[in-house]
């Protein structure tokens, strides 16, 4: 049996990596994590305790201590921190602001990285700025999405005032600019594409446009083939399917212009080996 599919999304900030893998994730009907809001989980705690952000021990110990949760589908996931709701409160920018300093310290992400291979072994899709690079190296498709800062701080703008109305494009593009510049340097993990990676530019580009794009990807290709087969099949098979959708067979190439015979017949033999396992 092979591990589950791994797509990683990696990129700076306002590339676009959250809408993306939240569509993504949805299409193929793979869990998806949100990298991005353990870290902000991580620096909650930190500004609800009395730990200094400075000291790199202390909020390390603290980053494998706390509990922290996803659950819920691509558009509505929940953040829990010590079983407290807390996905709304990560948004705010005071912990925006904390999560850029505690990120960059090495134990915080070694923490971060065990807890996201944990949660990624049930198959995933994962965003953040070191998924291709560290936490899954051997990852199946890996995509760097990037952008113009200037346009990455508009569209962060965006999101900013649906929670601070107050919020200005220069404090913004002046924050994306220090986030890109820690972000680049830091000594464990730093963000750079994966040597494998698909990097696309995303400016001046509809979201749609690039979400089309990476369905366009083989791997991608191969699963969403795979997910519309499946969903031509009755409902009292999807527990089997739930279990088969792990085995190697979703690798089989079946581009979307392939002929309908061969289509038939990789659905045929899915349901042979379907009718083996209900046994």
């Amino acid at each position: 049996m092979s591990r589950p599919l791994i797509i990683a999304i990696d990129g700076p900030s306002g590339a676009g990596k959250s809408t993306l893998g939240r569509m993504l994730a949805r299409e193929l009907g793979l869990l998806y994590i949100d990298t991005g809001s353990m870290y902000r989980a991580v620096a909650l705690a930190v500004i609800e305790s009395t730990i200094s952000e400075t000291d790199d021990v202390a909020v390390g110990s603290l980053a494998r201590r706390i509990d922290i949760d996803l659950a819920g589908d691509p558009d509505s996931l929940r953040v829990t921190l010590n079983r407290r709701d807390v996905s709304e409160r990560i948004r705010n920018d005071d912990v925006t602001h904390m999560s850029s300093i505690i990120s960059t310290i090495p134990a915080v992400r070694r923490a971060m990285v065990e807890r996201q291979r944990e949660l990624g072994k049930r198959g995933a899709v994962l965003n953040g700025r070191d998924i291709g690079t560290v936490v899954f190296p051997d990852a199946d498709v890996k995509f760097f999405l990037d952008a113009v800062p200037e346009e990455r701080a508009e569209r962060r703008l965006t999101e900013e005032r649906e929670t601070n109305p107050a919020a200005t494009y220069d404090q913004t593009f002046a924050d994306i600019t220090e986030r890109d510049r820690r972000d680049t340097t830091r000594a464990d993990s730093p963000l750079m594409a994966a040597e494998e990676a698909i990097v696309i530019d995303s400016t001046g580009q509809p979201i749609e446009e690039v979400f089309q794009r990476i369905l366009e990807t083989p791997l991608v290709l191969q699963e969403e083939n795979l997910k519309k087969c499946l969903d031509e099949m009755e409902g009292p098979l999807r527990s089997t399917v739930t279990h088969w959708r792990q085995m190697e067979a979703y690798r089989i190439l079946m581009p979307e212009d392939s002929p309908a015979y061969l289509k038939e017949l990789f659905c045929s033999n899915l349901r042979a080996l379907l009718e083996i396992l209900q046994t």
